[in-house]
């Protein structure tokens, strides 16, 4: 197998994708867009929403009634309406309006749900459980727990961008043997190994865990940077994401 050639950069396109403070906004100048405003975000925050509920003590079936009729809370009233990015981070904001939302306001979303009006999770598809539980640390509170499993989120969202990247350049078994490498420091002989299963050489493969190892990094960045409103604040939020795995 010859060595393959770096994954391209990312577009200016990629670069600059709409953040999810300004999904939000354009949520609330473009009602026609509120919906498919909600559906992006809940697909980046259902699993932590719904590890925060279960954390909190409600079983699997409350947590996804909950979770569900938390994203149709935000669709219908108008919390989304009144945030400023000027004064925190989004999952900050999200977080507060789940607690508000728990306080009792979530009657009327729940009506919405059971009714059909307002469905972003098809549970059918999902093994949520076994979700939360790859991701749940016992030893964290609800609000720890969540900043985790958020943080998780971005690295398996990346992780899932550079898989996609590298099926599509012809490379799937290629990252199927390396992806291990991207988790976890190789042990005396693991290279040796990858470059028999891949009939190549080890320097091949230290080349291309090396090149995968800088992409990973770039999208995890990528996922951060879609998190904030200003570009300024990705820095700070890449240390918090990583704070957030050592707890």
């Amino acid at each position: 197998m010859s060595e393959s050639p770096l994954t391209p950069p990312p577009s200016p396109r990629e670069k600059f994708a709409p953040t999810q403070w300004s999904i939000v906004l354009e949520s609330r100048r473009d009602s026609a867009n509120r919906r498919e405003a909600m559906e992006k975000l809940c697909r980046s925050y259902w699993l932590p929403i719904y590890g925060y509920l279960r954390r909190r003590g409600q079983s699997t079936a409350d947590a996804e009634d909950l979770t569900q009729g938390f994203f149709a809370f935000l669709l219908e009233s108008d919390v989304l309406d009144r945030p400023d990015p000027a004064k925190g981070r989004f999952r900050g904001y999200l977080i507060g309006a789940l607690k508000h939302f728990l306080a009792g306001e979530f009657r009327h979303a729940q009506r919405l749900k059971r009714g059909g009006e307002a469905r972003f999770i098809d549970w059918s598809t999902l093994d949520a459980e076994r979700e939360f539980g790859s991701v749940d640390q016992p030893q964290l509170d609800p609000s720890a727990a969540y900043e985790a499993s958020w943080a998780l989120t971005v690295f398996a969202h990346a992780l899932a961008k550079l898989e996609a990247e590298q099926t599509a350049a012809g490379r799937a078994r290629q990252f199927a043997v390396l992806r291990h490498f991207l988790s976890v420091t190789p042990t005396r002989g693991e290279y040796d190994d990858a470059a028999l299963r891949l009939g190549t050489t080890r320097s091949n493969v230290a080349v291309w865990i090396f090149r995968l190892n800088r992409r990973y990094a770039e999208l995890v960045r990528l996922e951060v940077a879609d998190s904030v409103n200003d570009p300024a604040e990705v820095k700070n939020e890449m240390r918090h994401l990583l704070q957030a795995l050592q707890r």
